[in-house]
Order: C-alpha cells, then structure tokens, then sequence
C-alpha cells in the first residue's frame, strides 16, 4: 500500500522528504522542521482571513440589497379628498393670492387639506397617458397636520413605482423639509432636503403653487388646513 504519511521539503535542494525522516535523502542536509510549522500555521491562518472577508462582504451586500429593498417597497398616505367644488374652491384661493402678487398686495387664504388633494387628483386624471418607462406623475397628495405638512408622490416607470415622502414644518415665514422617505427608507434631515431637492422637478405642473411658495411671508399648519401669508410680487 501506497505510504500516505505527511512530506517536508529541504531547504537546502527543495527535495520533498517523507516524515518522520530527519535528514534530506538527496542532500542529507538537516531538515528544518521549525521553519515547516511556520508555514503551516500561516497556510492555516489565510483561510480564516479569506472567510472574515468574504463574510464582509456578504455583509455589505445584505445591507445593499435591504436599501434597494426599501426604495422600491411603495410607501402610501392617507389623506382627505372632497368633490369638485373642493377642487374650485382652492383653484379661487390660489387665483387670489396670485392676483395678489401681481398688484404687489399682502394677502392671506386657508386651503383646506380636502380642497388641495381634490385640485391634485382633478390633474393627474387629466394628464396624457404614459408610455414606456418615461416617469410619469402616478399620485400626488398632502397630509395636514398641526405644525406639519407631509407631501405624497408617486412616480411611475414602466411597471415600478416609486414613491416620496416630504415632511415640512413652517419656519422662517416659508416651509422647510424636515425630512424625508424614499419609499420605506427613512432619509432625516439633511439627507431628506437633499432628496427633496432632486424631485423638485416632479412639480413643474404646479406653477402657481410655485410661485406662492417662493413669495410666502408666513405660513400656519392646521388639522386639515393650511393658512399661507403673500405679500409683494417676485
């Protein structure tokens, strides 16, 4: 039967010698059974190493993947809607607040949070329909609340949706975002206006509300209502 047993290589000729052999058969030098140890407790080491960061990795990836996971994950919101005398009745207040403007008046008006969801849905039932994976508006809302104001929008391409969440507070006679999810995952502060800022653009049928936006002197957030202060023309 074929000797099966451990082998050693000679440092002085590189011959590989049998154990429990102590001198090399070829050269007869001394074999350094030491320097063999070292060798093998660091060959025994690097798959540890390999496996630590191999399992850094997969670590990562977990964690990407949730990230991925939670964008795509569509968030909803809950809000009041009225009918279509909702949707007049904030179509006039914004009419006068922009009349407002452009005479260089101050002026005030309570939009009520059934009247603005309303107007919203009367646009996106009138938009033209979509084709292909151009995003397109697929919802847009608002959610009134003491001292907050939370904005829903959803944008759809091709067969995903994906969906944002702004959270604003008055502050500074305007609102400010307070932070932010895209779509389940939770962007606070900083992280949340930097986001806002690159869905701006999702607004642009909105150019009335723009421009009171940026005119707003003061702006008060009720249950269910929201009051907005102009004053001068931009």
């Amino acid at each position: 039967m074929e000797d099966t047993g451990l082998m050693i290589r000679c440092a002085k000729c590189g011959e590989m010698n049998r154990l429990p052999g102590v001198h090399c058969k070829k050269c007869g030098a001394r074999l350094d059974f030491e320097a063999a140890e070292h060798r093998m407790m660091n060959m025994a080491q690097k798959p540890r190493r390999s496996s630590g960061a191999v399992a850094g990795k997969l670590g990562l990836a977990a964690i990407l993947a949730l990230v991925i996971a939670l964008i795509l994950w569509p968030g909803q919101m809950a809000r009041r809607t009225g009918d279509a005398g909702d949707a007049r009745n904030y179509r006039g207040k914004c009419a006068r607040l922009i009349d407002a403007l452009n005479r260089g008046l101050p002026a005030s008006e309570i939009m009520a949070e059934v009247e603005i969801n309303t107007h919203l849905q009367e646009l996106l039932a009138a938009q033209p329909e979509a084709t292909g994976f151009a995003g397109y508006l697929k919802d847009i809302g608002a959610h009134l609340t003491a001292g907050q104001a939370e904005v829903f929008v959803a944008i759809g391409r091709g067969p995903l949706t994906f969906t944002g969440h702004f959270m604003t507070r008055p502050e500074e006679g305007g609102l400010v975002v307070t932070g932010a999810r895209a779509g389940h995952l939770p962007l606070p502060g900083l992280a949340g206006r930097l986001y806002a800022r690159t869905q701006i653009g999702l607004f642009r049928q909105l150019t009335s509300e723009a421009r009171i936006i940026r005119n707003l002197n003061a702006a008060e957030v009720r249950d269910g209502a929201i009051e907005l202060l102009v004053g001068g023309g931009d």
